[in-house]
């Protein structure tokens, strides 16, 4: 899935402080779930220069996300039960 700053727009910073610019998301729920509708607002982006917040904007669906078939959602299911028992491990 497509995700984006729901705003065309630039973020200014001084001459030079480009490597100094670093992007975050933090999604408003821990998971997302299909249907999701183009344009539906799913967290937000924070944009840090050096270590400082100068920036938010939403973060967005970029397409429409249709729900799964009935396979593809026992698949997704199983999945998700696999990354709740194991992911710990891997992080």
């Amino acid at each position: 899935m497509n995700l984006g700053a729901g705003e065309a727009g630039s973020v200014t910073i001084p001459r030079g402080q480009l490597k100094n610019l670093k992007a975050s998301f933090t999604l408003t729920e821990p998971q997302l779930t299909a249907p999701l509708k183009k344009g539906q607002v799913v967290g937000t982006i924070d944009f840090q220069l050096n270590g400082k917040s100068i920036e938010q904007r939403p973060l967005m669906v970029m397409e429409n996300v249709e729900e799964g078939g009935f396979f593809g959602r026992i698949w997704d299911f199983v999945l998700m039960k696999f990354h709740q028992w194991f992911g710990g491990w891997f992080s």
